[in-house]
């Protein structure tokens, strides 16, 4: 079947659009039925298959007498009914000016519809979270000596668990800390430049493995890191209501391997990762929640030309919020770096609720959402993340041996409190010590200076009578990395010219975990810093191809930033419009994805630590600046 191109003008004009907005011709995603009441002209259509089973394509037609009206269609969605939307008295064909097709609506089976629903979503989910768990699980004993930062935060965490606070180690004591000869250990206070948060969760894998035990080390940010291709997935899924793109997204978040590496690493960066991702998808449930019912009740509303001053309805209880709230504060309560997820997420829901009453022509629009919207977001997430940060600092205020006590007392200990903060921003903004390994943020976006974790050579017989070696390299897939910098490009293109909030939200992921690293660029940072926004890498990249396998979706209005109608399962529509080159664009989609995973298999020793020959190794530094 050859493909053809249906131009706009092919798409009969949905009236339940305004003139500001784009036709559903102009949406790459899939469409779903428009808001009861609104609008009759939507109906589902699609294309008769031939007899060799070429493809089902659909088109928006004005209904008809006899069509199925909208209340019917949707009690059939909710009870799983096939629809049947043929004519009674007369046959529904039309074609397309330009083209001769026609277009004739038939019912759309419930096998048609399972790899679009929720369920499909939850399978997707769960497949590529076993896979993190396959990944990151095994041999994470292999490395047996501390690697990297290893030594600050695995013996803090250490000092946590035995002292309550972190004490002071002697120098070059790694070696006697592995043997389990802790003697090292001073009741003296340590100065450490990150809250405990993330440290007392790599207590808790010592505490069940033991301290000697490498992966009592580690098993805390496996965990993690599974728990964060989870939440990868389900926030694709929220998002975009495609169980292709959230499969996709999880499959990239699985086999990444900056996400592998940080999961297998006795680090503070990927507990960081998981509580902002976390933060992430509770403002995605708010939004599902707190939205639909604004709209619902400024839909309602109608101003008081005699009282311009009256504000309107607010979207109510946003408990939501308060749950964004605290996992914020769990974020700053392992890196500070979690501050600037809070601030972009706040902004995200003031927008998008100024966004929404701007639709309705509310007179004060501005006014409206600060005093309603935005004061009430600002309680929710602010306070509750405050609390939960200085909470984290229980251990320091219980034991006056912490480092920074100067004075006894509840109000002495806060202002102690408050100048050991100012001497950790003195530490973070002024460290400029030169490293080896350190990158630019402008160079993460392409991975061009990855972090050597680990590397040993070691004389053994298995590798072919030459040198063996151990190594572990923080080196994202460069395959997925460069496609996703191209990705996040056409994505931050679609979030401006269609005001489409679901890819804006990704923008926002990189807006929070990213772009801030640029404030302090000269300062000493690593590209291992990177986990912080891998998911939003995955989710950009994942996106694309979903793009190019045309399973994208739009909303009636269509998925602008002030959309009031909700993806439900089932809601979709296969678009005739959209058939241009949809097999061209499915292949290539599909050698970007075996591409990607290829990649991934061919780098995963130097992920995993796994014992290589050193010309293995060596074939792997594919640029100078990777050595």
């Amino acid at each position: 079947m050859d493909d053809k191109t249906l131009s706009d003008s092919d798409i009969p004009e949905d009236p339940a659009l305004g003139p500001d907005q784009a036709s559903p011709a102009a949406c790459s995603e899939p469409l779903p039925e428009a808001e009861k009441g609104e609008a009759s002209a939507s109906a589902e259509v699609v294309d008769k298959a031939s007899a060799e089973g070429e493809e089902l394509m659909a088109s928006s037609v004005e209904e008809k007498p006899g069509s199925t009206s909208d209340e019917d269609e949707n009690i059939a969605r909710a009870e799983g009914e096939e629809l049947d939307l043929t004519p009674e008295s007369e046959e529904a064909d039309a074609t397309s000016e330009g083209t001769g097709r026609k277009w004739k609506p038939v019912p759309i089976p419930k096998w048609a519809r399972f790899p679009m629903s929720a369920q499909a979503g939850w399978i997707a989910t769960l497949v590529t979270t076993l896979l993190a768990a396959l990944i990151r699980l095994p041999g994470l004993g292999t490395i047996k000596t501390l690697v990297f930062d290893e030594t600050y935060y695995v013996k803090d965490a250490y000092s946590l668990m035995t002292l309550g606070y972190e004490g002071s180690w002697a120098k070059d004591n790694d070696p006697m800390f592995i043997s389990g000869d802790y003697s090292g250990l001073s009741t003296n206070g340590g100065y450490v430049v990150h809250p405990s948060v993330g440290k007392w969760l790599i207590s808790l894998g010592m505490r069940v493995f033991g301290a000697t035990n490498p992966v009592g080390w580690r098993i805390s940010a496996a965990i993690a890191g599974i728990i964060l291709v989870f939440l990868t997935a389900r926030i694709a899924q929220h998002l975009f209501r495609s169980p292709a793109i959230t499969g996709l997204a999880g499959f990239f978040m699985a086999t990444d391997g900056i996400a592998i590496v940080l999961s297998r690493t006795g680090l503070l960066d990927i507990f960081l990762a998981m509580f902002a991702a976390a933060a992430f998808l509770a403002v995605l449930k708010d939004q599902e929640i707190s939205h639909p019912r604004l709209v619902e009740k400024l839909s309602q509303w109608k101003p008081d030309p005699d009282n311009p001053s009256r504000i309107g309805p607010h979207a109510g209880a946003r408990w939501w919020l308060l749950v964004a709230g605290i996992l914020c504060g769990l974020a700053m309560s392992v890196k500070w770096s979690g501050l600037y997820a809070l601030a972009v997420l706040g902004l995200f829901v003031a927008f998008r609720d100024w966004m929404t009453r701007r639709r309705f022509g509310h007179p004060r629009a501005f006014y409206a959402t600060l005093i309603n919207d935005t004061s009430v977001a600002f309680l929710a997430m602010v306070p509750p993340a405050v609390i939960t940060y200085v909470a984290s600092w229980f251990g320091w205020f219980r034991h006056w041996n912490a480092y920074g006590h100067k004075t006894h007392g509840f109000i002495g200990a806060f202002h102690d409190l408050w100048d050991y903060h100012v001497g950790m921003l003195k530490f973070h903004t002024g460290l400029t010590t030169p490293h080896t390994y350190q990158a630019h943020p402008a160079q993460w976006f392409v991975q061009a200076r990855p972090t050597s974790f680990a590397w040993n050579k070691i004389a053994d017989a298995s590798c072919d009578k030459s040198d063996c070696v151990n190594a572990v390299v923080a080196l994202g897939n460069p395959l997925l990395w460069w496609f996703a910098a191209i990705a996040f490009f056409i994505v931050l293109f679609v979030s401006l010219r269609d005001r489409n909030w679901r890819t804006g939200f990704v923008v926002c992921g990189y807006l929070a975990m990213y772009f801030p690293w640029y404030l302090n660029a000269n300062r000493t940072i690593f590209n291992f810093y990177t986990i912080a926004f891998v998911p939003f890498v995955s989710l950009s990249a994942a996106w694309v191809i979903g793009l190019m396998l045309d399973q994208t979706r739009c909303e009636v209005n269509p998925d602008r930033m002030y959309d009031s109608q909700p993806l439900e399962e089932g809601d979709y529509r296969w678009m005739g419009a959209h058939v241009v080159t949809r097999q061209r664009f499915a292949i290539g989609a599909a050698i970007i994805v075996l591409l990607i995973t290829a990649v991934s298999i061919f780098f995963m020793p130097l992920w995993r630590g796994d014992l290589i020959s050193y010309n293995f190794w060596h074939i792997h530094m594919w640029f100078p600046t990777w050595i």
